[in-house]
């Protein structure tokens, strides 16, 4: 049980892993509380709130506390509990009324003193015999548990195979303030170790079926507002919370839900207080502080109109986590304690219910007991596809299984006649183990017939949780082979069908086919970027081999660039710029001689050793994060062609950098006939500027503003010292930086970046870069005031240049490099974004390869799916196909260079220590 500290009631929370129970406990001081829970309206509540509800907990707490006492838990109040003698690891010995095996006894990482580490025989624990990423003792998910010693008591039972206990770790520096760690202590003295428990529905307080949930009435403008907020708020936890439930269930959460004012420094929820209210941001901002033992009353997060706070302690039986506090007069909804957890929780368990029972008429799980299908429904995640959209897609690289909960899909498999159907899946059938077993690539494609849910499980948590399985799905992989007989036999092609890939969509799959229909205004844009790409300052004509304008002596640009490559310190990796307190540092090299769609090379320093997937490096490793989740990285970036005479390297390039628990990502996207030494020199100044930088971690603003303008004068004076003209040369730039809890992004130019929620049921654009472009007013201005003309050189396609001349010709009016305009800035335009811990966003910083044809909205749609089934290593492929394709159909042979990385946060993983991993493609 949880001694959770006396509120102002009078009354001590006594929670069990189990529903909550009420223990009336004496005090030195006299309670205040009157004797009927109706005869005193609570501060804060609206006058007028339901009588019943009042009766209900009144009459629920006096039952409660003169009830029986359950067999087994400990006598008397928590304050003079007994303690049973020691226990050691192998022991059988019960726990409040459960029982289970003594799997560790000793010290731990979490928290001071002697802990026991018990093996429950019912998935009603808190953990698998790992804390905070140091694993214990080893047993099935939700039947670990934590307790001090004294609480367990021996009993007699067949001895078991004792478990051997695993080294606890004391590596505790992660600075998160997580409360998921989920320790379940049932000493009843330290309330400094309290942690919340497992989520379940109240029985303690009046919630019984004669519950009635409260009706507030409101104007029908006042309701439908409130809708709309939660139905369209950026907080996350509003869409998982609410996302799944009946249209009924959440009519009656806003029927409950009232309007309470706050007024400016106000505290609305105070830390280690008893939880007794949720609440949405109606109108105003307010602050949230965490104590922290080494910095105290530390500010954690801000919630202004439309963010949630107040559900963990309701959600989890668990003191208030943090003390919120109104900055301005504010407006906040409310819902009560009691019509929350009878409401949005029992909602979750009937979700949950469903889930179980759906699974047990599932073939596949027939050898599953319960306890192994609760926790098979705990973990699945959910995901719905339209009519023939693609599940999975032949020569992918995933390793997710997948469970057909409604409709149907088919498999079909590329051969000599085409795609042939080869399989059949309907309501609980499964597809994807291979990958799931061996990791290999898909071997078919799986489409939806109509419209699909499935269920997936991933390779770690199907290894975690489903090990009895692995034997039956492998008897099973030799259907694949049977696939081929199926592929000789069939006559011809399968029935056409207008498949959507996940790489491309319907309009732009139809114009590469061939068809001139492509979508709406596809000619237009074609014609315009054709004639933008014919406008280049430096085009790259076939028989000239490319000689640069600014050349002197009739050299050409190919010489040049192959005499700049006799130059190491042009071309090779600066010392200056190593960052030796980084974890990871990684960006792209130069080399000769580099074509069409070939990889970079990549130069990565790590203090850790990758593992190989074919040609591809993982690095895995354990650092700081401010977020409950992992963080997964991949990167992806490949030569353009101008012309079949161009002579220059991949112009694109890119760098990552982890240090601390700071992530910094940036693409530089080099043009002019010298781009790929600005942006080679770029990816390596800029990082170290801005480490270097004294508001490094302070004032993130100035310190990118700091490094982007001292990242221009080493790149100028490098230049000058060894004659490269950068007159038509430059780079646009992005950079962002993840510094929990917020993101920093910084830009110049046409590279850029966007941020997004790859989650189910919030898929949304949360931030993109917008371009720095000539015609934009303001832009002009500036240019024309410093001496620079901007002229149309095309509808809607403007160029800078020297006043009265035909050069250079710049098509952005912020750029590293290009010194031959006036007017044209290296000073970033700066974005701050709030992120909470377990937000599920994701960041694609890519160049003007990708973003020249795929709008931020775009990308959403085709990336956000594929970041949650198949993750950022083929979400960064997909994107630089889909984008190579576009160039292909509005340009030709003309593509420029494309880089894209991808950034997902927040992954849930349970089964690693590691919570970074980064993915690069080595270059062959």
């Amino acid at each position: 049980f949880y001694a959770v500290p006396r509120g102002r009631d009078g009354w001590r929370r006594t929670v069990p892993w189990g529903p909550m129970s009420l223990v009336k406990t004496t005090s030195s001081r006299p309670s205040s509380r009157p004797s009927s829970a109706s005869s005193q309206q609570k501060p804060g509540s609206p006058a007028g709130r339901p009588s019943s509800a009042a009766r209900n907990r009144s009459g629920s707490r006096a039952s409660t506390a003169s009830s029986p006492q359950k067999p087994g838990s400990p006598a008397g109040s928590a304050a003079g509990a007994a303690e049973n003698p020691p226990v050691s690891v192998g022991q059988y010995v019960s726990v409040v009324t459960y029982e289970g095996f003594v799997r560790f006894v000793g010290k731990t990482s979490f928290a001071p003193g002697n802990w026991v580490g018990v093996e429950l025989s019912e998935p009603v624990g808190k953990n698998d015999g790992s804390v905070q990423g140091v694993k214990y003792f080893e047993c099935p998910p939700c039947h670990g548990i934590f307790i001090r010693q004294g609480v367990p008591k021996s009993i007699e039972k067949p001895a078991a195979p004792v478990a051997p206990a695993k080294a606890a770790g004391a590596d505790t520096d992660d600075d998160s303030g997580s409360e998921g760690d989920e320790v379940q202590e049932i000493d009843v003295v330290r309330k400094s170790t309290v942690r919340r428990g497992g989520v379940s529905a109240e029985t303690g307080e009046g919630g019984g079926a004669s519950w009635t949930p409260p009706v507030y009435e409101k104007p029908a403008g006042e309701r439908q507002q409130l809708c709309d907020i939660v139905r369209t708020s950026q907080d996350s936890k509003l869409q998982m919370m609410f996302g799944n439930m009946t249209a009924e269930t959440f009519e009656k959460i806003i029927d409950a839900m009232f309007l309470k004012t706050v007024s400016g420094g106000e505290d609305v929820i105070t830390e280690g207080d008893v939880g007794d209210y949720f609440y949405i941001v109606k109108s105003g901002h307010f602050d949230i502080f965490q104590k922290r033992a080494s910095q105290g009353r530390v500010k954690v997060f801000e919630a202004s109109a439309g963010f949630a706070f107040g559900e963990l302690a309701l959600l989890y039986n668990a003191p208030r986590a943090a003390t919120v506090t109104a900055t301005t007069q504010s407006e906040v909804w409310c819902l009560e304690r009691m019509a929350f957890r009878m409401l949005v929780v029992k909602a979750s368990e009937e979700r949950f219910r469903e889930n179980v029972a759906f699974l047990k008429r599932c073939d596949i799980f027939a050898e599953l007991n319960t306890e192994e299908l609760a926790a098979l429904a705990e973990v699945l995640l959910e995901e719905d596809f339209q009519e023939d959209e693609a599940i999975l897609e032949q020569g992918d690289k995933d390793n997710n299984m997948f469970i057909v909960r409604k409709g149907e899909a088919v498999a079909c498999i590329k051969g000599d006649q085409g795609e042939v159907e080869v399989k059949k899946y309907n309501q609980g059938d499964y597809f994807g183990e291979i990958a799931l077993l061996l990791g290999e690539p898909r071997k078919a494609s799986v489409y939806a017939v109509g419209a699909v849910t499935c269920l997936h499980i991933s390779r770690d948590t199907f290894n975690r949780i489903l090990g009895p399985l692995r034997d039956f799905l492998q008897r099973n992989i030799g259907k694949y082979q049977d696939y081929k007989e199926a592929i000789d036999a069939a006559p011809g092609p399968c029935e056409e069908r207008k498949r959507r890939s996940s790489v491309d969509d319907p309009s732009w799959t139809s114009g590469l086919a061939g068809s001139t229909e492509v979508f709406d205004g596809a000619a237009q844009v074609k014609q315009k970027v054709m004639g933008r790409k014919r406008d280049r300052a430096i085009l790259i004509e076939p028989g000239t081999e490319g000689k640069a304008a600014s050349d002197e002596g009739g050299v050409s640009l190919k010489d040049k660039v192959a005499e700049d490559f006799k130059n190491p310190a042009l071309v090779n990796v600066s010392p200056k710029f190593a960052i030796p307190e980084a974890f990871v540092q990684a960006f792209g090299g130069l080399r000769l001689g580099e074509k069409f769609t070939l990889d970079k090379s990549v130069v990565i320093t790590a203090q850790t050793t990758p593992t190989t997937e074919g040609v591809e490096d993982i690095y895995t490793w354990k650092a700081p994060t401010w977020l409950k989740g992992s963080t997964h990285v991949a990167v992806l970036c490949q030569k353009g062609q101008k012309s079949a005479a161009d002579p220059t390297p991949n112009q694109d390039n890119y760098f990552i950098l982890h240090i601390g628990s700071v992530q910094i990502y940036g693409v530089a996207d080099g043009h002019g006939p010298f781009g790929h030494l600005v942006s080679f020199r770029l990816v390596q100044a800029l990082p170290h500027y801005l480490v270097k930088s004294e508001q490094f971690g302070k004032d993130w603003k100035a310190a990118l503003r700091e490094a982007f303008l001292k990242a221009q004068e080493d790149l100028l004076s490098l230049c000058k010292e060894h004659d490269v003209n950068v007159e038509a040369s430059g780079a646009a730039g992005t950079v962002l930086v993840f510094d929990g809890p917020r993101i920093h992004v910084a830009h110049i130019g046409d590279a850029g970046a966007m941020v997004a929620s790859w989650n189910r049921h919030d898929s949304r654009l949360v931030y993109g870069t917008k371009d720095h472009k000539p015609e934009v007013p303001e832009e002009r201005a500036r240019l024309e005031a410093a001496g620079s003309e901007v002229r149309e050189v095309d509808e809607s396609s403007y160029r800078i240049y020297i006043r009265g001349t035909t050069f250079p010709g710049l098509t952005m009016s912020r750029a590293f490099g290009d010194t031959a305009c006036a007017g044209v800035l290296q000073e970033p335009e700066y974005k701050e974004i709030l992120l909470q811990p377990s937000d599920e966003y994701y960041a694609v910083v890519a160049s003007d390869g990708i973003w020249e044809f795929i709008e931020y909205d775009k990308a959403l749609d085709l990336s956000a799916k594929k970041l949650r089934l198949k993750g950022p290593r083929e979400t960064a492929r997909f994107l630089v196909e889909a984008s190579r394709k576009r160039w292909a159909y509005c340009c030709g042979d003309y593509c420029d260079d494309i880089t894209a990385i991808v950034v997902q946060w927040n992954v849930s993983e349970k089964s690693t220590d590691n919570n970074h991993s980064l993915i690069v493609k080595r270059h062959e």
